[in-house]
């Protein structure tokens, strides 16, 4: 009788949790726990409670007691993905190991495997563990993934080809904001622009693709729209001393240094010490006494 009031306890907090309800989660998990000590799957659902607030030693301990009861390939992978937050590494991919060795085909442990190489800067590894999992299924995530990778090795081309060959959905501005930065970099400004522009109609608040456009104008010598884009930037963010900064800049790289000190003047109000903005503020100074 315990074990199925625990089963029922245990449900309900996993729709609390589900629902970002999670004390009440925990205080159903601890109901479900007290009716039944031995039970994997309530110790899991705590391992993911205290993961998801952040106590990742807590959830390490809750993920190794449900493997020890049962030995279930998730249980190992959530493990992993929470020694990976403590930053230990080696153990985080032992449990991926492990996991693959219970199913080979774990999806889970490959993801955990491919973003361990990624921050490790194993790319080679990465690229290995991408491709297993687009062989395995054609998840358009995967090509976006291994993309990454590619743009970190300065591969533009194969970055390309992993994101041509995936059907952008709307909504997508992540995939559209790659294509743009790789076509950047092989000098196709024309078509960068054009990605970064959908990206924007995905996402029209999102200053790090606008800056992008904005780069990429100022790249082409359309200084005029590549200010718009910085100045649309500072209505969104009227604090933003960087993008302040790189409008001076282009100001100063037009002449017009009045203009370009009025905003490292303003830039430098909100962060005083912004050595960017001191170096200019003085390059300006000297230039408009010469």
């Amino acid at each position: 009788m315990d074990k199925e009031k625990a089963i029922e306890k245990n449900n309900q907090g996993a729709t609390c949790f589900l629902n970002s309800q999670y004390d009440k989660a925990l205080a159903y998990y601890q109901e479900a726990i007290d009716l039944d000590p031995s039970n994997p799957s309530i110790l899991n659902n705590l391992g993911l409670y205290f993961h998801q607030q952040q106590e990742y030693a807590i959830a390490v301990d809750y993920f190794k007691k449900a493997h020890a009861l049962v030995q279930k390939p998730h249980f190992l992978v959530n493990q992993g993905n929470a020694l990976a937050m403590l930053e230990k590494f080696q153990e985080a991919d032992r449990c991926y190991e492990q996991a693959l060795v219970l199913d080979p085909t774990h999806k889970g442990a490959r993801i955990g495997q491919a973003q361990l190489a990624m921050h490790a800067g194993d790319y080679q590894r990465a690229i290995r563990c991408w491709k297993k999992l687009q062989q395995e299924d054609a998840e358009s995530g995967y090509a976006v993934e291994l993309a990454k990778v590619y743009m970190k090795l300065e591969s533009w081309e194969k970055a390309l080809n992993q994101l041509h060959g995936i059907q952008i959905e709307d909504g997508d501005a992540l995939a559209w904001r790659m294509i743009g930065q790789c076509e950047y970099q092989l000098k196709n400004f024309g078509l960068a622009v054009k990605a970064f522009k959908m990206a924007l109609a995905e996402n029209p608040e999102q200053v790090g693709i606008r800056q992008h456009l904005a780069v990429t104008y100022l790249a082409m010598g359309r200084s005029e729209e590549g200010i718009y884009q910085l100045e649309v930037i500072l209505r969104l963010e009227p604090t933003n001393y960087q993008i302040m900064t790189e409008l001076a800049v282009v100001f100063l790289s037009k002449g017009e240094r009045a203009k370009a000190i009025a905003w490292l003047e303003k830039a430098l109000s909100i962060q005083p010490d912004f050595l960017k903005a001191i170096r200019y503020k003085k390059l300006a100074e000297t230039a408009q006494q010469s």
